[in-house]
């Protein structure tokens, strides 16, 4: 079979224009404005290096000018979040995307011992990361935007029994507790929770404390490991609601999607985060979005929308595009 390549290019161009083509929406709007906390200068330098970085040049000669500028960035965060122009939330998702970013340095780069300790250094020193002031062990709350969102789409799952749910990505478990205090409360209702829970050291230790916060954590079941290594284990067309927030490589998503689809019964609610997540061009191939509009693209015609901003989310429909052709 040959597979026509520049049709595969056209038909994802298309999905990415059409979802750059739409207004973003106000709620989206504010998410991204506490989230965009790196300076317009710093973020040239952070998506230079990441396109460096994927092409391989990056060399040790032009460590010493990037830590100079992380280092100036992490001073610019603090001062800002004590001036009150940043969250503390924002604070932290800001050391963190530049943790990320020095530890890519560290992977992808043939660096000196030396070069690899300073940059531990700068971390430890000036990125360190830290429990946020809210209840729980939290690092990071990139959940607390969709609450009342979630709360007025979704509350009507709430007190249903035998509801079965699914989470791509769990990380320290914020959406996991509010999902199992505020939707699945109903009884014999659960949650398979999905991570490989390798981001940091503690960050498990951290997800199994806030799930015994919950007061009902036996409506949580952990599984570690990879979700493409995990989900074919599950039951087909089996549960009611999947939350996709795993791994945001074009591919990865792209998997997700299609797996959690065979795992949704009919009538099911899929959400998917991070689809206006604009950190990344689609070209670095780290955009969610891109992999959930090829995705819907090809499940055309089985779904209702539900919203679309900052994440999207589709109602499973109750026939396959295949059955309606033959009925």
């Amino acid at each position: 079979m040959t597979v026509n390549n520049d049709d595969d290019r056209g038909l994802a161009e298309d999905a990415s224009r059409a979802r750059r083509s739409t207004s973003s929406s106000p709620r989206a709007a504010q998410i991204r404005k506490q989230l965009a906390v790196l300076s317009d200068r710093f973020r040239h330098t952070y998506l230079d290096c990441f396109q460096r970085l994927r092409l391989r040049v990056l060399g040790e000669s032009e460590v010493p000018a990037i830590l100079r500028a992380v280092t100036a960035e992490l001073e610019d965060l603090r001062l800002r979040h004590r001036a009150g122009q940043i969250t503390e939330a924002g604070l932290a998702y800001g050391r963190t995307q530049i943790r990320d970013l020095l530890k890519r340095i560290i992977d992808g780069c043939e660096l000196t011992t030396q070069t690899k300790e300073e940059i531990d250094r700068l971390v430890i020193c000036r990125a360190p990361q830290f429990l946020l002031d809210m209840p729980g062990r939290y690092t990071q709350d990139w959940f607390s935007y969709h609450e009342e969102h979630w709360r007025r789409h979704f509350g009507h799952l709430a007190g249903a029994p035998g509801l079965q749910a699914i989470e791509i990505g769990s990380f320290e478990g914020r959406s996991a507790c509010w999902i199992v205090q505020n939707l699945l409360t109903g009884e014999n209702s659960r949650l398979i929770c999905i991570d490989p829970f390798t981001s940091y050291f503690g960050q498990e230790a951290n997800f199994d404390h806030n799930a015994r916060e919950t007061g009902c954590a036996e409506r949580i079941v952990k599984l570690r490991g990879r979700s493409q290594e995990l989900l074919p284990y599950l039951a087909m067309e089996s549960f009611d609601f999947i939350y996709v927030d795993g791994s945001h490589q074009t591919l990865d998503v792209l998997q997700d999607a299609a797996m959690s689809w065979r795992l949704a019964r009919s009538g099911a609610l899929l959400v998917f985060d991070d689809y206006e997540h604009s950190l990344f061009p689609d070209s670095f191939g780290m955009s969610a979005g891109r992999a959930i509009d090829a995705f819907l693209t090809t499940v055309e015609g089985e779904y209702e929308l539900v919203f679309q901003d900052w994440q999207v989310a589709v109602r499973k429909s109750g026939w396959s595009r295949g059955e309606r052709r033959s009925g």
